[in-house]
């Protein structure tokens, strides 16, 4: 059996414990000169310890802090305590470094006990933070206004293109050839293109620029109405789109949770098989602390090598002669569940384009939260 240590009590243990502390540990005069204090100190300010030992506290602290610490220790001098003191402490370089401090008053020893962490780094990475955030918002604010002047001044031309080359090809058309009415075709066919992209990159923009409101979103009733606005492509592809369980409620903004839904069972309808009906299920269930939502099809499915690729801008997997778009769909699903501080996955039976029986694709959207 092992004895428990016999703990010599003439050593100095006080002084083992303070050199060990990382933090910036002292006892200091009322009049805020350095008594006792560990090597933290010395680690912070860049001084011998030997040399701090009788220092005064303002000579350490910044000018612009010293009213401040003076305060403070007027406080702790009438018996009471503080916590979360921030004060920056000049180093031997002239650098700065920026200590939160705690400390407790005691009368009898006519001193004051402090305790300071160091948080330099934490706050410069904050500010770096800060930083970077505001340049993220810089960037939004500019594509905002990108879509704006693509949405308003760019459609406007394209309009008047479009309206010219038909008004072109109905007035002359008993003078032009195939050739010629091909090339009009194609003029025109780019420009709805064109407007086609400028609508989807303003949809793209609007998802950042909306405020959420987030709160409980009943998914049974979203997806009535989502499919409603889907009715026509649905019924021209033959698609069956069903929900076979009971819809756990989502947390988040009502507008964008129906807009990712639309877009996902969209290309469920879209991106089907040759020769097979697309089959639709839609699911949502409790996952962890959140709910996932899932849409499966049995369509074309996805190569495991694009599976990240397709939530990108602009990403197609396929020629406009097979599927239309701007791949840009998914990766408005993707900026939707990042905003929720969610997260947007696929899965995919087969690889490529196997049209087996066993193809096809789930996407999965998982947002944060129960309702």
């Amino acid at each position: 059996m092992e004895r428990t240590p016999t703990i010599d009590p003439t050593t100095d243990h006080e002084s083992r414990l303070l050199a060990l502390s990382p933090g910036l540990l002292a006892a200091a005069g009322f009049d805020g000169r350095l008594a006792v204090l560990n090597p933290g100190w010395s680690r912070t300010v860049g001084r011998p310890s030997e040399e701090l030992v009788g220092c005064s506290l303002f000579d350490l602290v910044h000018p612009e802090d010293a009213d401040p610490v003076r305060r403070m220790l007027e406080r702790l001098k009438a018996g009471g305590e503080v916590s979360g003191h921030v004060c920056r402490l000049l180093r031997a370089d002239g650098s700065e470094r920026t200590v939160v401090f705690g400390g407790q008053g005691s009368a009898g020893d006519a001193c004051v006990y402090l305790a300071g962490e160091d948080v330099s780094e934490s706050r410069r990475l904050e500010d770096e933070l800060a930083r970077r955030a505001e340049g993220l918002e810089r960037v939004n604010n500019d594509l905002q206004e990108f879509a704006y002047i693509a949405s308003h001044d760019l459609a406007e031309p394209l309009r008047m293109v479009t309206s010219y080359l038909e008004l072109l090809e109905r007035r002359y058309a008993g003078q032009l050839d195939e050739t010629a009415r091909e090339f009009i075709g194609f003029a025109v066919g780019g420009a709805h293109r064109m407007r086609t992209l400028i609508d989807d990159l303003l949809t793209y923009s609007r998802v950042g620029s909306h405020e959420l409101e987030r709160g409980p979103v009943d998914l049974a009733d979203l997806l009535g109405n989502v499919l409603l606005g889907l009715q026509r492509a649905i019924a021209e592809a033959g698609a069956q789109v069903s929900a076979p369980g009971t819809l756990a409620a989502v947390k988040g903004d009502a507008t964008q949770v129906g807009q990712l839904l639309q877009n996902l069972i969209a290309n469920a309808v879209k991106f089907r098989a040759p020769g097979r009906a697309p089959v639709v299920t839609v699911t949502s269930v409790p996952d962890g602390d959140g709910v996932r939502v899932s849409v499966t099809d049995n369509g074309i499915g996805i190569d495991p090598a694009h599976r990240d690729r397709i939530f990108k801008m602009f990403a197609r997997l396929h020629g406009r002669d097979e599927y239309e778009g701007t791949g840009i769909g998914l990766a408005v699903c993707r900026r939707i569940t990042d905003r929720h501080g969610g997260r947007i996955w696929a899965e995919s039976a087969v690889a490529g384009s196997d049209c087996g029986a066993d193809a096809g694709s789930t996407f999965h959207a998982w947002f944060p939260g129960r309702p």
